[in-house]
């Protein structure tokens, strides 16, 4: 009986270890797919500049507010190339803008 309990005893501190680290790779998977969450958005604001002359004003509107929204989490980001999906948003944003404006100018 005391060798069982010295066994149990020797592996607490190796469970304790092991169970860490299970929590720290959980945490560690939550923040990569929050992380991953604002590419979705990036990708289907700029993946749409393409064919913004095919949009509706509607449409326009929508991808510029989800863009001024989308560039405050750009900027927390740690990813490394953050400057560079900052300026594509900003470019697409623009783009949508213009073609707003461009439209509001042909009606008048």
């Amino acid at each position: 009986m005391k060798k069982t309990i010295s066994i149990r005893m020797s592996l607490r501190p190796a469970l304790t270890v092991i169970m860490m680290l299970c929590m720290l790779s959980a945490a560690a998977a939550v923040f990569a797919g929050a992380a991953e969450s604002w590419k979705a958005s990036f990708d289907e604001i700029c993946g749409k500049v393409q064919s913004a002359d095919n949009l509706t004003d509607q449409e326009l509107t929508t991808l510029i507010e989800k863009a001024d929204k989308l560039a405050p989490e750009i900027q927390k980001s740690e990813d490394p190339a953050k400057k560079v999906y900052l300026q594509r948003l900003k470019k697409s944003r623009n783009m949508y803008q213009f073609m707003l404006d461009t439209r509001k100018v042909a009606e008048k």
